[in-house]
């Protein structure tokens, strides 16, 4: 009960959005960059300029940053190798692209860079699948041994499980990243990637989609609906940006088909943005809820 005297959910407070505005707007930044320097990307025939190469050398590095602005807190939720894996991930998806912001040229003049770069981009996401076999990991610590957070940050209290999303939820997202990531493996073997590499692409983003959609429950009471929506908006568009090579290989001839791809890509990372951008209203228009809890 608050000092005014009204009964409050006990409930309620599971479902405050812990992060801090810091970290919600340094990940919303992250995703706008991420997003306009693909869609800079789809607006040229040749090369992408620097000016692109910048920002998806930068969104993802801001995405890394907003992790380890939220680090304390992840770390009890969900585990420290987890943490340092979904941190690990954006940092590779942007570091990658280092050689291009000083020679644009190499990415289509030298292969062997941009072999370098997929491999990066791969193990990026590979640790991102990583991250949430961590969580897995770490939730069945919690649930069958009952030792709660004790290996993580000491705590022992047996009946506080932390993580929220099913087995089923963190094994979609764990397999989709690892697809996603087979499929650009591909692309080091085969220069433009095959239909089968491009296939596994676009079931790793649906995955993505389907693990979201699992957790929607649970997530839409945190974040709220429209923040749940355009993330599952932008997995789905993940997928479409592959989806014409994936029906036929023969599209990574087509100039068109290559804009499309990068037009896509990055209009599905501004539904990251937006997404962001939603749960930081939601958490600034509940947040007289739990400080009234607090009072």
């Amino acid at each position: 009960m608050s000092k005014s005297g009204t009964i409050v959910d006990s409930n309620a407070q599971k479902f405050e959005i812990k992060a801090s505005y810091a970290s919600l707007l340094i990940a919303m930044f992250g995703f706008i960059c991420f997003g306009l320097g693909n869609i800079l990307a789809g607006t040229v025939n040749e090369a992408p300029g620097r000016i692109s190469w910048i920002l998806q050398w930068g969104g993802p590095l801001l995405l890394a940053l907003a992790v380890t602005f939220h680090l304390a807190h992840l770390s009890y939720r969900i585990g420290r190798p987890a943490v340092v894996f979904l941190i690990t991930g954006p940092l590779l998806l942007g570091l990658c692209t280092t050689p291009f912001l000083f020679d644009p040229e190499l990415f289509v003049l030298d292969s062997n860079w941009s072999r370098l770069a997929w491999s990066l981009w791969a193990v990026g996401l590979l640790c991102l699948a990583a991250g949430f076999a961590a969580v897995a990991v770490h939730k069945e610590r919690q649930v069958e041994h009952r030792i709660a957070q004790i290996k993580d940050v000491g705590d022992t209290n047996e009946s506080d499980i932390s993580v929220h999303a099913s087995f089923f939820t963190l094994i979609l997202a764990s397999l989709g990243f690892t697809l996603y990531a087979a499929g650009y493996i591909q692309w080091i073997e085969v220069p433009g990637g095959t239909r089968w590499g491009w296939s596994l692409q676009v079931i790793g983003c649906v995955l993505l989609a389907v693990a979201i959609i699992n957790h929607v429950e649970h997530l839409h009471r945190r974040i709220g609906k429209a923040a749940v929506f355009f993330a599952i908006v932008g997995a789905l568009l993940l997928a479409i940006s592959s989806l014409p090579y994936a029906i036929n290989i023969d599209n990574v001839l087509d100039p068109f088909w290559g804009q499309s791809f990068w037009l896509i890509w990055g209009l599905g990372a501004l539904c990251g943005a937006v997404s962001m951008l939603f749960i930081v209203v939601r958490k600034h228009s509940t947040a007289h809820l739990f400080h009234d809890q607090l009072n």
